[in-house]
């Protein structure tokens, strides 16, 4: 059995997503998968388990290796170990159409990010810019923004470097709208194309290694 693990939040959109993307990797991999989150007590019976984290925090260090223990279930490598997969498909899917874009990838923090953080400049190396911040920390969306616009740029594309709709989305597209230039915010990777598909990979050929190992 398949479980995706997600965070959770208090946002509307949260919970629709997370289920919404497990019937499409289900789908892909013609096998049911279960949705799990922080707040359960319990994960169901020999299960593996993907976590949907982009970074090395508190909850991926701490709070999922618990839940593990207490579920008896098995940890794949979370989202957060293929930093390079996820960044490529996001950048390609920004470049489709030409590679002269001016692109700022909002990310939730720098610390526990730093993996995802350097993928993305390295699989964005031909863009004509690309610009980092953190929607909590420093540099800030606004700030960069503000500095983007002081060198004559027209347009830049924002793209949150987010797993699904919710608070953290909602701040970004707010701090963004406060500044006064020609602005294209991108939605979550939930809606980005391929991204489904990637997760069914990754989720597939953590199983796979586990089972190798374990033999």
């Amino acid at each position: 059995m398949y479980t995706l693990l997600a965070h959770g939040s208090s946002h509307a959109k949260h919970a629709e997503q997370v289920n919404a993307l497990a019937r499409q990797v289900a789908s892909i991999l013609e096998k049911h998968v279960d949705v799990a989150f922080l707040s359960d007590k319990i994960l169901p019976k020999d299960t593996d388990v993907l976590p949907l984290f982009l970074g090395h925090g508190k909850h991926l260090r701490q709070d999922v290796p618990a839940l593990m223990q207490a579920s008896k279930a098995s940890e794949l490598p979370a989202l957060a170990e293929k930093a390079d997969d996820i960044t490529k498909l996001l950048v390609e899917q920004l470049t489709q159409t030409s590679k002269r874009i001016h692109v700022l990838f909002v990310v939730y923090q720098f610390t526990g990010f730093e993996k995802l953080v350097a993928a993305l400049y390295k699989q964005a190396k031909g863009c004509s810019m690309a610009a980092m911040s953190a929607l909590h920390g420093t540099p800030n969306v606004s700030s960069v923004l503000e500095n983007i616009k002081a060198q004559g740029v027209k347009k830049v594309i924002v793209q949150p470097v987010l797993l699904f709709d919710g608070h953290s989305l909602d701040m970004c597209k707010s701090l963004a709208a406060d500044i006064d230039m020609d602005i294209e915010i991108k939605p979550a990777l939930i809606e980005t194309e391929g991204f489904a598909a990637l997760v069914a990979d990754i989720l597939k050929q953590g199983v796979l290694k586990q089972r190798e190992k374990d033999t």
